[in-house]
C-alpha cells in the first residue's frame, strides 16, 4: 500500500551528500582562490560580515525550499519582503504598535500573502510561475502607493538589535538565520507538513488519489509558510538598516531562487534539503562578498547570479535526463 511516507520518501542519501559535498568543495576552493585576490577576505571581521550577509536570504531560502520541492515557484518573495517591510515599519514607527506585536504582525501579514498567491494556484488554476510573477508586480506597485517616496527610519532599538546586534561574538541576525535554518529542517524532515511537501512535489496526483491528502490545504499552507519566512526577514533587514523605502527587497527572487536551486531543489519537484540551502546561500554570499572585495559592481555580481542559477537548473536537467535513461536500461 502507498502512503505519503512512500510518496514523500525523495532523495537518497547517497545523493544527497553527493550533491551536499559538490558545494562544500566549491567553497573550500573558494577560501583557496579569494585571499590570493585580497588579503582582507580571511579577516574574522570580515568573515562575521559574510554571516551577517546572507542570513535574511537564507530565512527567505527555508521557504522558497518548501515551495520548490512542493514542485511549485514563489517569484513574488522579494515583493513580500518589501511590502511587509513597508507596513510593519510604518505600523511600529509611526502608529505606535508594540515592537513584539510589530514582529507578529511581519509574519502574520507575509504568511497571508504567501496564502493568497497559494490560493490562486490551487483554487483559481493558476500556474505558480504566472501567479507569482503577477504579485510580485502588485505587492511591489501596492509597496510604492503605500510608501511613496518616503523612507522610514530610525526604528526602536530592540528592532535594530536583531539587524545590528550581538551575542558574544555572533551577530544576531546570523544566530537567529540558523535557528529558522533548523526549525525548517525538522519541519521539513520530521513532520507530516515536511512530508507532505515533498509527496506533493514527487506526485500530486498519487498524493490526492492513493493517500488522500488535501493537496489544496498543503500547498496554501507551504505558500503561507514562504510568506512568513518572507515577513521574518523583512525585520531583520529593516533592524540591519534601521528603515526601510519602497524599493527594498527588489530583486531578492533571484538570489534565494539560485541559492535553493543551486543547493540541490530541484525544480522538478520532490527533492531538496535545508542543508543544501545553506550551502547554497553561503556559496553566492562569499562570491558576492569577494566580488566587492576585488572591486567588481553591483551589477556584474548581479550577471553572474544569473548565470549560476542558468547553470544550476541546467544542471538539474542533465541530472534528470540521464537518471530516466539509467531507469529505462
Amino acid at each position: 500500500m502507498t502512503d505519503a511516507t512512500t510518496l514523500g520518501s525523495g532523495i537518497g542519501w547517497k545523493e544527497r551528500m553527493g550533491r551536499v559535498h559538490f558545494l562544500v568543495y566549491v567553497i573550500l576552493a573558494l577560501y583557496v582562490v579569494i585571499p590570493l585576490l585580497s588579503s582582507r577576505f580571511l579577516l574574522p571581521s570580515n568573515q562575521l560580515n559574510i554571516t551577517r550577509q546572507v542570513s535574511v536570504y537564507l530565512i527567505l531560502g527555508v521557504g522558497m525550499t518548501f515551495v520548490i520541492i512542493s514542485k511549485g515557484i514563489d517569484l513574488s518573495v522579494g515583493a513580500t519582503f518589501g511590502f511587509t517591510a513597508a507596513v510593519s515599519a510604518d505600523l511600529i514607527k509611526n502608529f505606535g504598535l508594540n515592537v513584539y506585536l510589530g514582529i507578529a504582525f511581519a509574519l502574520l501579514f507575509g504568511a497571508l500573502l504567501g496564502a493568497l498567491i497559494g490560493l490562486m494556484v490551487t483554487k483559481l488554476k493558476v500556474n505558480a510561475f504566472i501567479a507569482g510573477l503577477g504579485m510580485l508586480t502588485a505587492y511591489r506597485g501596492l509597496t510604492h502607493l503605500y510608501l511613496g517616496a518616503d523612507v522610514i527610519v530610525r526604528l526602536p532599538k530592540e528592532i535594530v538589535f536583531l539587524g545590528q546586534g550581538f551575542i558574544g561574538f555572533i551577530p544576531v541576525p546570523a544566530l537567529l538565520s540558523i535557528l529558522v535554518a533548523l526549525f525548517g529542517w525538522w519541519l521539513l524532515r520530521y513532520t507530516r507538513f515536511g512530508r507532505y511537501t515533498v509527496a506533493i512535489g514527487s506526485n500530486e496526483a498519487a498524493c490526492r488519489v492513493v493517500a488522500g491528502i488535501d493537496v489544496d490545504r498543503y500547498k496554501i499552507a507551504i505558500f503561507a509558510f514562504a510568506g512568513a519566512m518572507a515577513g521574518c526577514g523583512s525585520i531583520l533587514m529593516v533592524g540591519r538598516l534601521n528603515g526601510t523605502s519602497a524599493v527594498l527587497g527588489q530583486m531578492y527572487e533571484l538570489h534565494v531562487i539560485a541559492s535553493v536551486v543551486m543547493g540541490g531543489t530541484t525544480l522538478y519537484g520532490g527533492k531538496g534539503t535545508i542543508l543544501g540551502t545553506f550551502l547554497g546561500v553561503y556559496t553566492i554570499g562569499i562570491i558576492e562578498n569577494g566580488m566587492v572585495l576585488i572591486g567588481a559592481d553591483f551589477h556584474t555580481q548581479r550577471v553572474l547570479i544569473g548565470f549560476l542559477l542558468v547553470l544550476a537548473v541546467a544542471f538539474q536537467g542533465y541530472r534528470e535526463r540521464k537518471k530516466g535513461v539509467m531507469e529505462r536500461r
